[in-house]
């Protein structure tokens, strides 16, 4: 039902004009879906509230398939789809998984190589060199680990900022380890590559999302 604001008749829903005294109904607003995600924001949004992808990206009305096209300023359009900044956003969220992982696989390396120490020297491993230092790792790993689960979820409400820094981590803890590491065990140094390739690629990823948004 549409309610004159003049008169306070009810009239049918989609009516125009108010069936008491004939003035003009208020236009009733129109939900925007998003191509990329599929939320609704209000009519007149200029970002997606599910993902923070520009409203032009949007797929139109609710109800309304897209024209896979993007429109800008001015009316012109695009060939190019709207899924590549949503595509860019899933492989952020990939990453910062994979990262996650990652720590993990770190932690249990490490972990691993503090029991059979423990295995060896019984009382006295926690005496070795190296030992607080190996604990230290864990307990940092186990924090940026839960960070990029964090921020998965922020990266899903549109925020990325805390993602970014947390790739800029992977990227400098990644180079300092593989070149401290470079005398190691294989393992070690696979991982620490790793980690240091998907920091530097999820910089790039944010980087080139960032633009998108700026365009």
């Amino acid at each position: 039902m549409s309610v004159c604001p003049a008169c306070k008749t009810e009239n049918p829903a989609g009516s125009k004009f108010c069936a008491g005294c004939g003035g003009a109904l208020p236009k009733a607003p129109v939900p925007v879906r998003c191509a990329a995600c599929g939320a609704e924001s209000p009519e007149g949004s200029r970002f997606c509230k599910g993902c923070g992808l520009p409203a032009g990206s949007a797929a139109g009305p609710a109800g309304q398939a897209g024209s896979g096209q993007v429109r800008r300023a001015g009316g012109a359009s695009t060939g190019a789809g709207p899924k590549a900044p949503g595509e860019t956003v899933q492989r952020i969220k990939m990453l910062l998984g994979a990262g996650a992982g990652l720590y993990a696989f770190a932690i249990y390396l490490m972990y691993s190589d503090l029991s059979r120490a423990r295995a060896v020297y019984g009382v006295y491993a926690g005496q070795l060199p190296g030992t607080g230092f190996q604990w230290f790792l864990i307990v940092l790993d186990a924090c940026l680990a839960a960070g990029n689960l964090y921020a998965i979820s922020l990266v899903g409400k549109g925020d990325i900022k805390y993602a970014r820094w947390l790739f800029a981590a992977m990227a400098g803890l990644g180079l300092i380890f593989l070149l401290r590491n470079l005398s190691g065990p294989v393992s070690y140094i696979l991982l620490n590559a790793a980690v240091l390739a998907a920091g530097v690629w999820g910089w790039r990823l944010i980087s080139q999302h960032q633009r998108a948004l700026a365009s």
